[in-house]
């Protein structure tokens, strides 16, 4: 059988996609944040709105450094009144998990599981 060039570019793009979005060795461990340095604020905002398809976010610079989840409401628009221009928002929280794999700090959807590697961040597990 004869594997177009293509066939072997997308293959090992999506290897290496797959690599660098996924942990790499050992059962990822709830953990938590222990730096709250303005770099790892910044990175985390924006792997959050990444994984929220390009959503502004505003996070605490004390998110995940109490609890390994956090969960993201959406802020539909109001009118006057405060009620929401369109009804109720029936639109569920989008939850997240800060994981440690190794020495490696990651951020999981809950709902599908995909995960972001968070470089400026450092974790430690999660009660220890």
């Amino acid at each position: 059988m004869k594997v177009s060039a293509y066939a072997k570019y997308a293959l090992v793009t999506l290897l290496l996609t797959a690599c660098s979005s996924q942990p790499a060795q050992g059962n990822p461990v709830p953990a938590l944040r222990v730096d709250v340095s303005r770099e790892s604020n910044v990175e985390l905002e924006r792997v959050v709105s990444e994984a929220l398809h390009g959503a502004p976010v505003t996070l605490a610079e004390d998110a995940f450094t109490g609890e390994s989840t956090l969960i993201i409401e959406r802020n539909p628009p109001q009118n006057l009144q405060q009620r929401p221009l369109q009804g109720r928002d029936m639109d569920r929280p989008k939850k997240f998990r800060l994981l440690l794999s190794g020495e490696r700090c990651w951020l999981e959807r809950e709902s599908d599981g995909e995960r972001w590697e968070l470089v400026q961040t450092k974790c430690v597990p999660a009660g220890g």
